[in-house]
């Protein structure tokens, strides 16, 4: 695709510099920086358990967290056999520690402090933006990823997920950038598909 394109085609032709990114590769990233999100989880919980700051049973429940509904998407949360996963205040605990992680994650790394980038961002070449494609501010980065925690709600995930999937690809945004001004573009030459093809 050429220079006038909304997004930057899949093969990357386009060498444009702050087209929005492509949806689909705004997708993968986020499944990449889901994965990283559920190993450090574990590894965190792991280490607790091997000191003994946990016990067996909550390893046992973490790991159980981490198995059901479409992890490492929500790490957890809806299960087909009583659909809805939480069903303790240890279910509570780990979801809430879960989503703080989660959360922390994409506000902190998507921040100005960190080039708007996420490790998955990094790889496919692509960061978050203002409108003026300035960084953006902790404040923002907060009230963009604030919606994100909709992902990880019981029953709700399947909704929202729906809509930010149409709003991803047919509209280049999702309901976070709605909310905050911001959008997500590509950087030329420094995704890992444009060095492929280089």
């Amino acid at each position: 695709m050429g220079r006038s394109s909304k997004y930057r085609s899949v093969d990357l032709r386009s060498k444009s510099s702050g087209v929005k990114a492509n949806p689909l590769f705004r997708a993968i990233a986020y499944l990449v920086d889901a994965i990283i999100i559920r190993f450090v989880f574990q590894g965190i919980a792991l280490l607790l358990g091997i000191t003994g700051f946990i016990s067996e049973s909550l390893m046992d429940n973490i790991n159980t967290y981490l198995r059901q509904g479409i992890a490492p998407l929500r790490g957890g949360g809806v299960v087909l056999e009583h659909f809805i996963f939480i069903t303790s205040l240890q279910d509570l605990l780990i979801h809430i520690s879960y989503s703080a992680l989660f959360l922390t994650y994409f506000i902190a790394l998507e921040s100005g402090k960190f080039g708007g980038q996420t490790p998955g961002k990094k790889i496919l070449g692509i960061k978050v933006v203002d409108k003026y494609r300035s960084k953006i501010s902790f404040k923002k980065s907060a009230l963009r990823n604030s919606t994100k925690y909709l992902l990880r709600v019981p029953l709700l995930n399947f909704v929202v997920g729906f809509i930010e999937a149409i709003l991803l690809f047919f509209y280049s945004t999702r309901t976070g950038d709605m909310l905050a001004d911001t959008e997500v573009i590509s950087i030329p030459g420094k995704g890992i598909v444009d060095r492929i093809n280089q």
